[in-house]
């Protein structure tokens, strides 16, 4: 279950740092590139789960983006979305979207288990939808 993002703070799993703005532009770099990469990909049951991570990475790469930019360095997968809860008006459900692949990730990473191809395709059209959200943000901020 997702903390409120102090408690990432006080544990250490979260540091305040100086905002980086290169390091912002170059994590939402790698997070457009990411989906442009998949994207032109064929989702397919061999390749499912290695897409489905590099979703996953987009996301977290965007997220990490906007955190740098406030001066945050995550520790935490949580902490990146209990961050955009925190910080940003997104619609819960795409909060609850990213957490829920989060943990997907998770089980896929270390419990080998298999994404089908149609929660791949799933997780790509949310991908498309929420990234350009939080680049949005990352615009906003970056001047």
């Amino acid at each position: 279950m997702l903390q409120e993002f102090q408690y990432y703070l006080d544990e250490n799993l979260v540091v305040k740092k100086h905002p980086n703005k290169e390091e912002a532009r170059s994590l939402m770099n790698k997070a457009m590139q990411r989906l442009r990469y998949v994207k032109e990909q064929e989702i397919t049951g061999h390749n499912a789960a290695f897409i489905f991570e590099d979703i996953y990475e987009s996301l977290r790469e965007a997220s990490q983006a906007l955190m740098s930019l406030r001066g945050y360095k995550p520790y935490s997968h949580e902490a990146l979305i209990a961050f955009l809860k925190k910080f940003y008006n997104f619609p819960e459900a795409d909060t609850s979207s990213f957490d829920r692949y989060r943990k997907l990730r998770n089980r896929c990473v270390y419990g080998a288990f298999v994404i089908s191809t149609s929660k791949c395709r799933e997780a790509l059209k949310f991908l498309e939808r929420f990234l350009p959200e939080i680049r949005e943000e990352f615009e906003r901020e970056i001047v």
